[in-house]
């Protein structure tokens, strides 16, 4: 059973110079994931697109440098994870000669309510989210089989209970669940565990929240820390617990379940 403070992560739980990659990283919930284990012994290697408008550096680099000058190893990756997850890879066995943490933090928060949604909206959603986790384990597998295990984290969120307005981002999430746990079937013979976290923080999307009491609830209670927290825990070799998905978010972690009752005795002849 979960610990209620597990997501606080001990004064122990340190690596040793382990590799870990993070998708999505150049800036909220990726940055604070590369930061803390980064600061607990991690090496890390900092993957994301993104090239701030008007500038020249992009922010993968940005957080490699803020990273190095706490005397942290990382390296800047700008590959896309869509197709090039095998390159992410290449970019951690290349710099560090091994992979050990792979986070798949990358993704997009598009979305509109039910109706005429355009192939292309549904697919851009489905791709910058459970293709790019998909590509990057994928890359990563026979590495961390010769690891003799290793950590997933992919990365659902709470929408996957539904939400009206953003119907291709809801189900893409949602499919996050089934694929944790398929991928924690089939390493757990190889020692690799596979979790889903579900964050609640204040993040480049949060702050696109309208004024009011949600938005200062995010900004007030929900830091991007506090997951990242919980996140280096699922990371540690101490963590046994596999295939499972998590609320996290404002100092709490809840686990989450998908039930089935004890049904009831259906007549096939009458659909009454």
């Amino acid at each position: 059973m979960l610990s209620p403070v597990a997501c606080r992560v001990a004064e122990d739980i340190v690596f040793s110079g382990e590799v870990a990659v993070i998708t999505g990283a150049g800036g909220g919930l990726g940055r604070a994931y590369a930061r803390i284990l980064g600061q607990r012994g991690c090496r890390i290697v900092v993957n994301d697109v993104g090239r701030p408008h008007g500038e020249d550096v992009p922010v993968a680099q940005s957080v490699v440098d803020e990273l190095q000058a706490k005397g942290i190893e990382a390296v800047a990756d700008d590959h896309n994870a869509i197709t090039d997850g095998g390159a992410i890879i290449e970019t951690a066995l290349d710099a560090f000669g091994a992979v050990d943490i792979v986070i798949n933090n990358a993704g997009i928060g598009a979305g509109s309510p039910i109706g005429p949604n355009s192939v292309d909206e549904w697919r851009e959603t489905i791709d910058a989210t459970l293709q790019t986790s998909i590509a990057v384990t994928g890359a990563a597998w026979p590495h961390l089989i010769e690891r003799c295990g290793g950590r997933i984290v992919m990365t659902g969120s709470p929408a996957m209970f539904g939400a009206s307005t953003t119907i291709p981002y809801s189900a893409t999430k949602s499919s996050m669940y089934g694929f944790t746990r398929s991928v924690a079937a089939a390493g757990r013979r190889h020692g690799i565990v596979a979790n889903n976290v579900m964050p609640s923080a204040l993040t480049r999307l949060t702050k696109s929240l309208p004024p009011g009491p949600m938005a200062q609830l995010f900004a007030d209670h929900y830091s991007p820390e506090d997951v990242a927290s919980f996140v280096t825990w699922l990371c540690h070799r101490s963590c046994t617990v596999s295939g499972e998905s998590f609320s996290v978010g404002g100092g709490r972690a809840a686990r989450v379940v998908l039930s089935e009752n004890r049904g009831v005795l259906v007549d096939e002849q009458a659909p009454e």
